[in-house]
C-alpha cells in the first residue's frame, strides 16, 4: 500500500504539472482539467499498442493513422497548460478521438466494423472532461457518423477495402480494448478526482479544528466548550443525571509572563494543558476559557467526586516542571468546583465556579475549593469550619458598604474578561456610572445618608444586570459594570438607560425624598491600541463627556468621545457645511493583484480638510457622522464622487479598474437605498460592473435576511458586493455560502500575524483555510493592511488574489492614481507597484 501510495502521489505531481494555478481554484474545473491529462496518458499507451497491432495485421494505414491522432491527442494537455483553456484542450483530444474511430470504422467494413462500437468513447469520454452538454453533443456526432455510413451502405457506395485478414482477431483486440481502455479510464478518473477534493477537505478540516480549538494550546476554545456543557446540560435535565465543572486558573501567570517572556507563558500554558489532559477521561471535554483559565466538565459526576479528581490534577500540575530557554519554572494552579443544578443556566453553574476559583486564590492558591453554603477551602487557618464562601468572598474581596466587587477584584475580572474577548472575538463592555452632585448629598444628609443613596444604586445597578455579568464599587460615588459577550454597542446602552430608568423614582432618606441621577461613560473591548488600563481610562473619559452633556446622560466612547464638548459641538455643526463648501475629498488606496503585481482596483477613502482645524482624522470625524445621519448623504457624495473618478479615469484613455466604495449601517437601512446607487451608475455613466460595493461583516450579521435581499438586488444590476473585514464577526463561516457576495476582504487582523513567527503556522494555516474556502465558492479574496514584505510573501504562497495596504501605496489623490494607471498603461510589461 504504501509503494501504491507513493506511485499515486508521484503521477499526481506529474498530472498537475500541465494544470495552469488558476484551474486549481475550482474543485470542477481541477477535476475536468485533470481528466484532460488522463485521457491523453491513455492514448499514449494504448495507440502505440493498436498501431503495433494493425502493423502486424498488415494495415499500415491504420496504424500511422492511429498515431496521427494520438500525437493531436497528446497535443491537448501541453495546450492546457499553455492556455488555461479546458474547452480548447478538451475538444482537440475529442476531434482526433472522434476522427480516429470514424476513419477506423470507414476503412475496416463500415457499420459493421469491429471500431464501430468504439465511437461511443468519444460521448462517454466527453462526460468526464466537460459534463453532460458536452456529451450530448459528442453523442449525437457520433450517432451522425454511424447513420451517416450505415447509409452509405445501403445506398451501395462502395468503402475502401481492408488487407486485414484475421476478423476474429481484430474483433478480440477492439471488445477487449475498450473494456480495459474504460475501467482504466474510470479508475484513473476516481483517483484524480478524489485528489482534485483533497484540498478542499483539508481547508474545511483546518477550519473546523481552528473554529472549536485554541490557536495556542490545541484544547476546545470557549465557545466550543460551552456549547459542549449546554448539551450536557439538556441531558441532565432529560435524565436527572448531574455533571461538576472544574474552573482553573495558573497561579501567578502574569508573574511568569513578566519574568520570562510571552514566549515562556505561551510554553507554560502548552504543559499545563497536556497536564490535564493526561488526566480527562474520555467523556470529559476540557478547554481554554480565557487567558489562563481553562474549563473541564466532568459528565454524570457528583461533587464530592469531581473535587477528588481535581485534586489530583493539582498534584499532577504541581510535580511537573516547565523547561523554557534553560529556566525551570514551577506550576500550580487553583482550581474552583460546582455541581450543576437542574434547572439553571450553564452561565450560572460556570458562575459559582468561578466564585470557588476566587475564593482558592484568595486563600492561598495552589488548593480546590467547592461551591457550597458550608464549604471552604482546605487547609486556610485564618477561617473558621462555620464560614461560608460566599462570606470568606466578602471579607476577601467584596466593599463593605454596598456587598459589592471591590477595585481589586473589578480589575482582576475584567483582565480575565479581556483575555476570553481576545480568544473568542467577542465583545466586552465596561460602563462607569458617576452619582452626580453626590458631595452635594452628603452635606445635606450626612454620611448615613450617602450611604443609603450608595447602597441604592448598588442594588439598582446589579438588578439590571445579568448574572454572568460584574459590578464594583470603583471609588466614592463611582461604580463600574463589567459586560462580556455583547452583541453590539447597543447592548451596553439599553443596560445604561436601563439603570437610568430604574432610578427616576426618588429615595426616601430619613423621611425625605431624594432624587439621584447619574452619567454613564461607556468603553467597548476589543479596540485598536488598548490594554485594560486604556480601556478604563476611556471609559473615564467618555463617563466625564456625559457629565459635561448633563445629568443622567449616557456617553459611548469614541474618538470623537474625547473631545470636549465644544469641539464636539463644533464638529458636528462643520460637518453639516463641509458637504456645500466642498471641504470633504475623496483619495483612492490601490489594490494589487498578487499574481501580476499590477493595479487592478482601488478603494475610496473620504477625507476632510476643515479651513481651520486642518485636515481631520477620519476616526474623530466619522462617529459623529454617524450619531448625527449624515453619514448617509456623505455617503451617498463618496459614492458619486468615486463613479465619476472611476468614469474619467476612462475618459483619460487609462486601463478599467473597479472602484470599491464603503456602505455604512444607515446606509443600508435607508430605504431605496439599491434605487439611489442604480441611478448615481447611470447617471455618472459607470459601469455597473466595475463598482464594488463593502460591507462590514459586523453590519451584514445585524441582519441577514434583510441585507440578504439588498444585496441581491445589487449583484442583479450588476454591482459587485464584498464582505469587508471578513473573520472578525460571529458566525462568517456558516452564513458565507448563502449570500450573494462577489469579495471576501480578509480582515487586517489575519494579516498582521504572518511572516511573524512564533504562531505564524498557524496563522498561516487560518489565513490560508480562508483563501481556500473562498476560492472554492468562487469567491475573490483581497488582503488588507499589507505593510511587510514577509505578508506579502504569504499571501502570494497561499494564491490570495489581492492586496493593499502601505507596502503598495498609501491613500492617494485621484491625480497620482491616475498617473499609476497611466504607468502601468506604458510599460505593460513592467510591474507598476513593487
Amino acid at each position: 500500500m504504501t509503494q501504491l501510495s507513493e506511485w499515486s502521489d508521484r503521477y499526481m505531481t506529474a498530472l498537475h504539472w500541465f494544470i495552469p494555478p488558476q484551474l486549481h481554484a475550482s474543485a470542477a474545473l481541477l477535476s475536468r482539467a485533470q481528466n484532460v491529462a488522463n485521457a491523453a496518458l491513455i492514448a499514449a499507451i494504448a495507440g502505440p499498442l493498436y498501431a503495433l497491432a494493425y502493423q502486424l495485421l498488415g494495415f499500415s494505414a491504420a496504424a500511422h493513422e492511429i498515431l496521427l491522432c494520438c500525437l493531436v491527442m497528446l497535443a491537448a494537455p501541453f495546450l492546457l497548460k499553455l492556455t488555461a483553456s479546458i474547452v480548447a484542450a478538451r475538444e482537440l483530444f475529442l476531434c482526433a478521438l472522434f476522427f480516429n474511430f470514424t476513419w477506423l470504422s470507414v476503412h475496416l467494413g463500415g457499420i459493421t466494423a469491429p471500431t464501430a462500437c468504439w465511437l461511443i468513447t468519444a460521448p462517454v469520454v466527453a462526460m468526464f472532461l466537460g459534463g453532460m452538454t458536452t456529451a450530448l453533443f459528442w453523442l449525437v456526432m457520433s450517432s451522425t457518423s454511424v447513420g451517416a455510413i450505415y447509409l452509405l451502405q445501403v445506398n451501395g457506395v462502395q468503402l475502401p477495402p481492408h488487407p486485414v485478414q484475421d476478423s476474429a482477431l481484430l474483433y478480440l483486440l477492439c471488445d477487449v480494448g475498450l473494456f480495459v481502455v474504460v475501467v482504466v479510464f474510470v479508475l484513473l478518473f476516481e483517483l484524480t478526482k478524489t485528489r482534485g477534493f483533497v484540498k478542499l477537505e483539508e481547508a474545511l478540516n483546518t477550519i473546523n479544528e481552528l473554529a472549536i480549538r485554541d490557536e495556542l494550546t490545541g484544547s476546545h476554545n470557549r465557545r466550543y466548550l460551552l456549547s459542549l456543557i449546554e448539551k450536557e446540560k439538556q441531558r441532565s435535565d432529560r435524565n436527572g443525571r448531574l455533571f461538576s465543572l472544574c474552573l482553573f486558573d495558573i497561579d501567578f501567570f502574569k508573574r511568569i509572563n513578566d519574568t520570562y517572556g510571552h514566549a515562556a507563558g505561551d510554553e507554560v500554558l502548552r504543559e499545563f494543558c497536556k497536564t490535564v489532559a493526561s488526566y480527562v477521561r474520555g467523556g470529559d471535554s476540557f478547554g481554554r476559557y480565557g487567558g489562563e483559565e481553562f474549563l473541564l466538565m466532568l459528565p454524570e459526576t457528583p461533587m464530592l467526586e469531581a473535587v477528588a479528581f481535581a485534586e489530583r490534577v493539582r498534584a499532577g500540575v504541581e510535580k511537573r516542571r516547565c523547561v523554557t530557554d534553560g529556566s525551570e519554572i514551577a506550576l500550580t494552579v487553583s482550581i474552583g468546583v460546582a455541581e450543576f443544578r437542574q434547572g439553571e443556566p450553564v452561565a450560572q453553574t460556570v458562575g459559582r465556579a468561578d466564585e470557588a476559583l476566587y475564593v482558592a486564590k484568595s486563600s492561598g492558591r495552589n488548593r480546590v475549593v467547592c461551591y457550597g453554603e458550608d464549604m471552604m477551602p482546605p487547609a486556610v487557618p485564618a477561617v473558621s469550619v462555620g464560614v461560608s464562601v460566599a462570606r470568606i468572598i466578602d471579607g476577601a474581596h467584596r466593599d463593605q458598604l454596598t456587598g459589592l466587587l471591590n477595585r481589586r477584584l473589578l480589575r482582576d475580572r475584567l483582565r480575565h474578561a479581556m483575555d476570553r474577548a481576545n480568544r473568542n472575538r467577542s465583545t466586552v463592555g465596561l460602563l462607569l456610572l458617576n452619582i452626580n452632585k453626590f458631595k452635594e448629598v452628603n452635606h445635606a444628609l450626612g454620611c448615613e445618608g450617602g450611604d443609603i443613596i450608595l447602597a441604592h444604586v448598588a442594588s439598582t445597578i446589579s438588578g439590571c444586570l445579568r448574572d454572568s455579568d460584574s459590578v464594583a464599587r470603583w471609588g466614592g460615588d463611582e461604580f463600574i459594570a463589567l459586560l462580556e459577550d455583547l452583541a453590539s454597542e447597543a447592548d451596553a446602552q439599553q443596560v445604561a438607560e436601563k439603570v437610568l430608568d430604574r432610578l427616576v423614582q426618588p429615595v426616601n432618606v430619613a423621611g425625605r425624598e431624594c432624587f439621584v441621577t447619574l452619567s454613564v461613560g461607556i468603553a467597548l473591548y476589543p479596540a485598536a491600541g488598548c490594554d485594560l488600563d486604556t480601556l478604563l481610562k476611556r471609559a473615564d473619559i467618555a463617563m466625564h463627556c456625559a457629565k459635561a452633556w448633563g445629568e443622567n446622560t449616557v456617553q459611548l466612547y469614541t474618538p470623537g468621545a474625547a473631545l470636549p464638548p465644544s469641539e464636539r459641538l463644533a464638529l458636528k455643526n462643520g460637518l453639516r457645511d463641509a458637504l456645500a463648501q466642498g471641504q470633504l475629498f475623496v483619495e483612492y488606496q490601490p489594490q494589487v493583484d498578487l499574481a501580476s503585481r499590477r493595479i487592478v482596483g482601488v478603494e475610496a477613502l473620504v477625507r476632510w480638510q476643515h479651513p481651520d482645524l486642518g485636515r481631520i482624522d477620519p476616526g474623530r470625524f466619522i462617529p459623529l457622522a454617524e450619531e448625527t445621519g449624515l453619514i448617509v448623504p456623505i455617503g451617498e457624495w463618496v459614492l458619486r464622487a468615486a463613479c465619476l473618478q472611476s468614469r474619467a479615469w476612462l475618459d483619460a484613455g487609462l486601463p478599467p479598474v473597479k472602484t470599491a466604495v464603503n456602505l455604512s449601517a444607515r446606509q443600508l437601512k435607508a430605504p431605496g437605498l439599491v434605487a439611489r446607487v442604480l441611478q448615481i451608475v447611470r447617471e455618472t455613466g459607470m459601469a455597473a460592473g466595475s463598482l464594488d460595493l463593502e460591507i462590514t461583516e459586523g453590519i451584514l450579521i445585524e441582519d441577514i435576511e434583510g441585507n440578504r435581499a439588498v444585496m441581491s438586488e445589487l449583484r442583479q444590476a450588476g454591482v459587485l458586493v464584498s464582505i469587508d473585514d471578513f473573520g472578525t464577526g460571529y458566525s462568517s463561516l456558516s452564513y458565507l455560502s448563502e449570500l450573494p457576495v462577489d469579495i471576501l476582504k480578509m480582515d487586517a487582523l489575519f494579516v498582521r500575524r504572518l511572516g511573524s513567527g512564533g504562531a505564524a503556522r498557524r496563522s498561516f494555516a487560518l489565513a490560508e483555510s480562508i483563501v481556500d474556502m473562498a476560492h472554492r465558492l468562487h469567491l475573490k479574496v483581497i488582503a488588507e493592511a499589507v505593510e511587510t514584505p514577509e505578508q506579502l510573501a504569504d499571501l502570494t504562497a497561499m494564491q490570495c488574489d489581492e492586496a493593499q495596504g502601505y507596502l503598495f501605496a498609501r491613500p492617494l489623490p485621484a491625480d497620482q492614481v491616475g498617473l499609476l494607471l497611466a504607468r502601468q498603461q506604458q510599460f505593460p510589461a513592467s510591474v507598476a507597484l513593487a
